[in-house]
């Protein structure tokens, strides 16, 4: 899963790079025409983001190999529970709405921007770097919410087939455990096997959010009625050695040890 987030993220942090050179230099061009400052701003006024910046720039191909990456997901993913066809469309199209409108704000960003930067007379790499120092276009920030918009898909999907499930079925936190995982993140993965029920007592949120914000891991099951044996077994194993790598952490000692 992290490799398809990982690469969704640096297409998309790159299609935004393309994009909003591409808006700079459409401005750019007005001012080689001559045009005045306020008539820039008058275009830029007038301009549908919705048109320009979903439409006739690079942030169209962003969103559809976004898009791409959540079928890759789904295909990657093991079905351990019932699911319909009509639950899991209507999960992509509240994924495609999120990434529109969030497309669309970035798209009003930039504009922003621009505008500001033209009203103060900046020109070339000025202007760049005013339109770059937004704090909305901060890469940093849009790889955390791209990433956990995708981390969350999966999620649902992971949802909507533990209602399947019987009520005792246990499951097991399964994701990376680097000197990313936050100290939550190693407390459920040591912690034992858990039905639903236990998870949300002592865990609440974490069935569908992990452990925050761009959380990497996911609740799985340990078991699954009818499954095939091997992949429980499978399953068993690498959650066995998951665990020998960790135990559960105060926030104090987890930081402590970084520090050392």
């Amino acid at each position: 899963m992290d490799q398809i987030i990982d690469g969704a993220v640096s297409d998309y942090l790159n299609q935004l790079e393309e994009s909003k050179e591409e808006f700079i230099k459409d401005i750019e061009e007005l001012q080689d025409q001559g045009l005045s400052t306020e008539q820039i701003l008058g275009v830029l006024g007038a301009l549908s983001i919705a048109d320009y910046w979903l439409g006739d720039v690079l942030m169209r191909n962003a969103i559809e190999n976004y898009l791409k990456a959540t079928s890759t997901m789904l295909d990657d993913m093991v079905l351990f529970g019932k699911i319909t066809e009509t639950q899991l469309l209507a999960l992509r199209k509240l994924q495609e709405s999120t990434i529109l409108n969030y497309t669309q704000s970035l798209g009003d960003e930039v504009r922003l921007g621009i505008s500001e930067s033209i009203a103060s007379g900046f020109k070339g790499n000025r202007l760049r770097q005013q339109v770059s120092g937004r704090v909305g276009l901060n890469a940093g920030r849009i790889e955390g919410i791209i990433g956990m918009a995708l981390a969350t898909y999966r999620r649902s999907i992971n949802t909507v087939m533990f209602e399947s499930l019987p009520d005792d079925t246990q499951f097991w936190y399964n994701g990376p455990l680097d000197d990313k995982t936050r100290p939550i993140c190693r407390v459920m993965i040591s912690a034992q096997p858990l039905t639903r029920d236990e998870i949300e007592t002592q865990f609440p949120g974490a069935l569908t959010d992990g452990g925050g914000f761009n959380c990497r891991h996911e609740w799985v099951p340990l078991q699954t009625p009818n499954s095939n044996a091997d992949r429980d077994k499978a399953s068993e194993q690498v959650y066995e050695n998951q665990k020998k790598f960790t135990n559960a952490k105060t926030l104090q000692e987890y930081y402590r040890e970084r520090s050392t």
